[in-house]
């Protein structure tokens, strides 16, 4: 097992993990907006001073690559691979979804997720997986997507079966046209995202090798 460090900056909140042999060590997770680039630096110092650990014993960086907020995922995947790359450390790129996906997974028995992340101007990021509960393990049934409200409702109306839509808990969603949902507020968690370092350890690369995931068309801002 490793020391993990956890940075999540895809949405407005800021979360940040510590987790070692597969224990949440700390965790801090923000709703500060656009302060993200001048508080992660500070909040990831607070959190390794708050469990006696440092910089230096820092195995392992796990971070979310998007899709989300474009300066978010950009502020996140900057400050944390610049650390990696410092440490020579690998780093174990998870997707927002995925870990929205895993997050309501500890709480729901269902075996269908569905995250939805409002990417602004009506459109969204989505994405649906199925989970495994013996192996704690997720498989796609849609590829984490880009779509506008209708293009979203008409997927979802099509849905048969039990299922979780979950939901940013700080941002307004209109309703989904099919009334089988159960719904679920979101809140990132930096433990969680930390502990998906040693589930995914053999997704673990250099630094140089990860890369943000936006979806969204840059020709619509």
């Amino acid at each position: 097992m490793t020391l993990n460090l956890a940075i999540n900056c895809s949405t407005t909140w800021t979360s940040i993990g510590l987790s070692e042999n597969g224990t949440v060590l700390a965790e801090m997770n923000l709703n500060i907006g656009r302060g993200q680039s001048s508080e992660l630096p500070k909040a990831v110092e607070e959190i390794l001073r708050h469990s006696g650990r440092s910089l230096a014993q820092v195995d392992l960086f796990v971070l979310t690559i998007g899709p989300g907020s474009f300066t978010g995922v950009r502020v996140g995947l900057s400050y944390g691979l610049a650390l990696a790359a410092a440490r020579r450390c690998q780093v174990v790129p998870v997707n927002t979804l995925e870990l929205m996906a895993y997050q309501a997974a500890a709480v729901f028995r269902g075996n269908v997720l569905i995250p939805i992340l409002n990417a602004k101007c009506g459109f969204f990021y989505a994405a649906a997986y199925g989970f495994n509960q013996e192996t704690k393990r997720l498989s796609g049934f849609w590829e984490p997507g880009f779509y506008s409200f209708s293009q979203l409702d008409e997927r979802l109306s099509s849905w048969e079966g039990k299922a979780l839509l979950i939901l940013e808990k700080t941002k307004s969603f209109p309703l989904f046209s099919n009334p089988g949902f159960v719904y679920e507020d979101y809140i990132p968690s930096g433990g969680r995202l930390a502990l998906l370092g040693d589930l995914f350890f053999e997704r673990a690369v250099a630094p140089e090798s990860v890369k943000g995931v936006y979806l969204r068309p840059p020709d619509l801002g």
